[in-house]
């Protein structure tokens, strides 16, 4: 080869090299990950139902078509690691009657293994629990637990997503179908979530880990064990069960599953999908943006009180709402928001009597943080409780029947009922035996009590006499 074609062939060579290299450089680029510091609120981020559009993570992203899904169950606590309690229940039992139940009904469908990471009393790490996903290939885990608040007063299921790309973009979409399911159940939804720690990373170990090896992972609080409101919806049995099938069934549908045994099928479900965020998708610090109040009726009679409420925050949405009459000095109990979709809504509550109202709201959004409404001063109430006029009733009814009794009380005359047996001019006995007024039998006891005090008075002077007898005879 000649020495000029030797230079042409290096040149051409040392031009494809470069050309190489600004390649790589380009796509190391487009796959760093998101700033840290920008983020995006999850209410921001639109649910579309389209397939696999550009920018929207696939439901199976990852997976092979010839392989069977990989689903991981993680029972939440276990070993020493108790979890809640209240009452006699206790959150690591009750989060693997679930997990064995969501178990089952899931391998009832076909395409798809089920792993738990516990099946029994045993108490894992985050971290292991994590690795055991990751070592059997793992599609998706669902870590399941129950809530408790730290003043009993919180209620409702919720469900805890990765803030970071696709991680959030599928966590997000079974959460969807999740929570939905709960609702149609009866529970209340408190939302889909994310949380961040002082690093700025997932606040949730299980959801942290998760990330660090790649998969996605939601975390489901199904309800409060502590709050009245979600006591019916949970047991030592038959309702855990019926959790465990409901988050099988949510699973089934995310990723399209038939099941022959079952007689259903899945595979044409219209699974949500969630774009993948640009940026951290971080919680809501702020509180509700507006909260205002105005009286639309005020019922003197009956101490009832039409309030309208309107409510807005802006990044999380509307969840719970208290009012007060005593302008916050006490609140009733978290109330639901009527409907999560509008703003404004009326409810009445009930003053009691004889304060002057002054009525304030508190409207909470999806974090739980509260503002306070403006202040409306009413005109006193001096209506009568419903008790009071069942004891003002009652009273009345005791005074009518003493005066009956009273009335009822006839004079005894000695030789009166011969008397009116003996009568022959055809009148009846009964006019012998006409009822005494209450002025005759007041007169005879006012007799009868001078009678009684002459009678004392005779025997005290009766008494007198005959001790001065008596002294006369000593002299």
């Amino acid at each position: 080869m000649r020495k000029g074609d030797r230079d042409k062939n290096h040149r051409q060579h040392i031009g494809y090299r470069l050309w190489f290299a600004a390649l790589t450089v380009i796509l190391s680029v487009a796959m760093l990950p998101y700033p840290g510091g920008s983020s995006v609120w999850a209410q921001d981020m639109p649910t579309q139902t389209v397939q696999d559009d550009a920018g929207i993570s696939s439901v199976n992203s990852g997976s092979d078509e010839d392989r069977p899904v990989v689903i991981v169950i993680d029972p939440g606590h276990g070993g020493e690691n108790l979890g809640g309690e209240y009452g006699d229940y206790t959150e690591k039992d009750m989060t693997l009657v679930v997990a064995r139940a969501m178990k089952e009904e899931l391998e009832r469908y076909e395409d798809v293994v089920v792993y738990l990471t516990r099946d029994g009393d045993t108490d894992l790490s985050l971290a292991e629990r994590c690795e055991f996903a990751e070592s059997v290939d793992a599609d998706f885990m669902f870590c399941l637990h129950f809530n408790l608040s730290e003043y009993h007063t919180l209620f409702g299921a919720e469900c805890w997503v990765s803030a970071f790309g696709e991680y959030y973009s599928k966590g997000y979409s079974f959460a969807s179908i999740e929570i939905e399911m709960l609702q149609e159940l009866g529970l209340y939804s408190r939302g889909i979530k994310t949380r961040l720690n002082d690093k700025g990373t997932d606040y949730y170990g299980i959801l942290r880990h998760s990330v660090e090896r790649d998969f996605p992972c939601v975390l489901i609080e199904h309800c409060h064990l502590d709050q009245e409101n979600d006591d019916p919806f949970y047991d030592h049995g038959d309702k855990l069960i019926d959790l465990g099938i409901l988050d099988a069934t949510a699973a089934a549908r995310y990723f399209r599953l038939r099941s022959t045994e079952l007689g259903v099928d899945y595979s044409d479900y219209e699974v949500p999908q969630i774009p993948v965020p640009e940026y951290t998708v971080a919680p809501d610090k702020t509180e509700p943006d507006i909260s205002m109040i105005e009286v639309l009726d005020q019922n003197l009679q009956n101490g009832d009180v039409t309030v309208q409420v309107s409510g807005a925050d802006y990044d999380s949405g509307m969840l719970y709402y208290t009012y007060s009459y005593d302008n916050g000095e006490n609140f009733s109990e978290l109330q639901r928001w009527p409907d999560r979709s509008a703003d404004t809504f009326n409810f009445t509550m009930k003053v009691p009597p004889r304060i002057i109202p002054q009525i304030v709201v508190n409207v909470y959004n999806g974090y739980d943080l509260y503002t306070t409404s403006n202040m409306v001063s009413l005109p006193s109430m001096d209506y009568k409780t419903e008790e009071e006029l069942i004891a003002e009733q009652a009273q009345k009814e005791a005074l009518e029947s003493a005066s009956k009794a009273v009335e009822s009380v006839k004079p005894y005359t000695a030789g009166q009922t011969d008397v009116a047996q003996n009568r022959d001019d055809g009148a009846s006995a009964d006019e012998g035996n006409k009822p005494v007024s209450f002025g005759y039998f007041l007169a005879v006891c006012v007799i009868c009590s001078l009678l009684l005090l002459s009678v004392i008075l005779s025997l005290v002077l009766f008494g007198r006499g005959r001790k001065n007898k008596r002294r006369r005879r000593r002299k």
